[in-house]
């Protein structure tokens, strides 16, 4: 009986701490502080540079990145070729514009050979 009362505790325990992991609060990039600054090209270097510890710097933390537009769809847009952005908001953008953005890193895509941010909104 003791066995299975401490058993059931065990379990219990674990269950609370992976539903806690797996829902975890989301993160309001309008609201939070950027973790770092990068220009486009600091950020791509970091990802492409094989140390992982770089990587740290950036993944999955609410980040700025200041770049030039090269491509603008719907909510999408496209820092210097290489780093795709998708924002929270309409904004009036032009291709060639140079922007500062805040959002959340998703890390690199190998594949498209670009890094990937989401929840991005306009600093300037």
């Amino acid at each position: 009986m003791k066995k299975l009362l401490i058993g059931l505790l065990f379990v219990g325990i674990i269950a609370v701490v992976g539903y806690n992991y797996l829902y975890q609060d989301h993160i309001n990039v309008d609201q939070s502080k950027a973790s770092a600054s990068f220009t486009s090209v600091e950020l791509l270097t970091l990802f492409t540079d094989q140390d992982l510890q770089n990587d740290e710097k950036a993944l999955d933390q609410v980040i700025e990145v200041q770049g030039t537009i090269t491509s603008i769809e719907n909510y999408t847009i496209i820092l210097d070729n290489q780093i795709f952005i998708e924002l929270s908001n309409d904004y009036k953008l032009k291709e060639n514009q140079l922007i500062l953005i805040k959002g959340r890193c998703l890390g690199y895509d190998d594949l498209l050979e670009e890094v990937k941010i989401d929840q991005a909104v306009l600093i300037n």
